[in-house]
């Protein structure tokens, strides 16, 4: 204790919040923030009247949190000063909801503004998301996304809800706190929390079985998929000299399983590649035949990521998209998803459509160097060899941070998702297990299974629970087969994924007109 009280509570939050997330592999230390905040509330109660020093301590605890949480962004092949400005800014989204309390506390007083702070929170991460010039990578309900037994609730709340439960755990135990004459070994204090804990995860336990027994015997369509992983550097993906080499050594990889297969009789229906399986557009190569070839020997088709891809409806706009790409024996042309959320800086600059128009901006919307985003979650129609029709969900990598596309694809018929991933980018730390917990909670939010197929990171099959049903075990990149079930159902949150932000709105607006104007 006498350690702990010469470390600053701001510093003592930003350290618990940021080694509470999953950055070590077979390390979950999740339950650090479900207190993580209550230092820093202590802080912010001590200098209530002082917007300085509470304003720069919250930013500063915000930026110890990202330098733990999202450190391995560093690695990411770009220059160094332009990762220092991405975390300045995320760190100021991140920021922004104890800007805004400081206000609000003053008004209403510390002690009753404090149970308003779980809304303010959870609406401003819902805002920060649908912002083009964010990353969306570090919502709190992240945090979380290793404990599948708590987080079933996805399905009815999504992210959201885990957003403002998370946060109500740090304000019932702050709230503990101070009415047990702030003394955290006291008798009180420790019943107190005991009954929070009861509550606060009884209640998601409760569901969680619930949903177990509600969805766990499932009927549907099956599909045989098989996912290809692949291992190549970004240095590798980054020399043009190799865009062949690696085509033709994920193909080799797809023919030798496919053949393999054939001989146990076993045929795939799809092929899954990453979102790096194409670096060269299929319309300025021979690939598109070669990869024709293929699936017609096969008698199957392949889902791969591809770049430098023209719009293939309008001819005549020039400008290029990332997209997923269906080619199948049952058909004679591809069918394309373009990506719907661009990595802001990376593959767009944000709100260029809007800047592109004025006057004298310097790069034009169809400059070569960034690319158009897609404006439509429609799955892709799969006919497999026994003429069976499956509505396949694409999502590629940017994409899986923003659940409300995965909610649309969902709305439009989606009977199970492919997530491509390119996460060769940020070398091999252990934020891999921790983006194939975001597509797992995806996958629970929907209530539907999940091929996910990696470069570098974790290949796996994901079911309606976000358990893994298989994956690449001790990074052996090897191919990996399994039976998918298509589901037509659209749970509660996919018809309705901006409620629960909205029931939050309606509250603050609600309370505003009460408390501010008077009426």
């Amino acid at each position: 204790m006498k350690v702990l009280k010469k470390i600053p509570l701001w510093l003592q939050t930003g350290i618990l919040y940021g080694f509470s997330w999953p950055i070590f592999e077979g390390v979950n230390l999740s339950y650090l923030a479900w207190f993580a905040f209550v230092p820093l509330f202590i802080f912010l109660e001590k200098n209530k009247h002082n917007f300085i020093k509470s304003m720069l301590c919250s930013f500063s605890a915000m930026v110890v949190f990202e330098m733990i949480a999202a450190g391995w962004l560093f690695n990411f092949p770009v220059n160094t000063v332009k990762i220092l400005l991405m975390f300045l800014l995320e760190d100021i989204w991140f920021f922004f909801p104890f800007f805004l309390f400081f206000f609000i506390q003053k008004k209403l007083t510390f002690q009753k503004a404090i149970w308003l702070f779980p809304i303010i929170w959870m609406v401003w991460e819902w805002v920060y998301l649908d912002l083009e010039f964010t990353m969306g990578t570090h919502i709190s309900a992240y945090s979380q996304s290793s404990n599948l037994w708590l987080i079933q609730y996805l399905d009815i709340t999504g992210m959201w809800g885990v957003s403002f439960w998370l946060m109500l755990f740090n304000v019932l135990i702050f709230k503990a706190y101070k009415e047990s004459n702030e003394k955290i070994f006291a008798e009180k204090f420790l019943k107190k929390v005991s009954y929070i804990c009861l509550i606060m995860l009884g209640i998601p336990f409760i569901y969680g079985i619930f949903s177990f027994i509600k969805y766990d015997s499932i009927i549907g369509k099956k599909i045989n998929v098989t996912v290809i992983p692949t291992h190549f550097s970004d240095k590798v993906l980054m020399n043009a000299e190799n865009v062949y080499t690696i085509i033709d050594k994920t193909l080799y990889k797809s023919d030798s399983m496919a053949f393999t297969m054939s001989d146990k009789g076993i045929c795939s229906d799809l092929f899954v590649w990453p979102e790096s399986g194409l670096t060269i557009s299929l319309q300025e190569s021979n690939i598109e035949s070669v990869l024709f070839e293929a699936v017609n020997d096969w008698k199957s088709a392949l889902i791969t990521g591809g770049r430098n891809t023209k719009d293939t409806i309008n001819i005549d706009n020039q400008a290029q998209y990332v997209s997923g790409i269906l080619i199948s024996h049952k058909q004679n042309k591809p069918i394309h998803h373009y990506k719907t959320i661009l990595s802001p800086g990376q593959e767009a600059i944000p709100y260029h459509s809007l800047l592109s128009k004025i006057p004298g901006f310097p790069i034009k919307e169809n400059d070569p160097r960034f690319f158009l985003k897609g404006s439509e979650s429609k799955p892709l129609p799969l006919i497999t060899k026994n003429n069976n029709l499956f509505n396949v969900g694409v999502s590629l990598c940017f994409e899986q941070w923003y659940p409300k596309h995965w909610a649309k694809l969902s709305e439009n018929g989606a009977d199970f998702y492919t997530h491509l991933a390119a996460e060769g980018w940020y070398g091999n730390v252990g934020f891999m297990a921790f983006m194939a917990n975001v597509s797992r909670m995806r996958s629970i939010e929907n209530r539907k299974q999940t091929a996910r197929s990696a470069n570098v990171g974790i290949s796996c099959f994901i079911d309606q629970f976000g358990r893994y049903q298989k994956n690449n075990n001790e990074n052996t990149y090897k191919p990996i087969h399994t039976t998918m079930t298509a589901q037509q159902n659209i749970t509660f949150y996919a018809k309705y994924p901006n409620l629960f932000p909205a029931i939050g709105i309606f509250m603050l607006i609600t309370l505003f007109l009460k408390q501010f104007i008077n009426i």
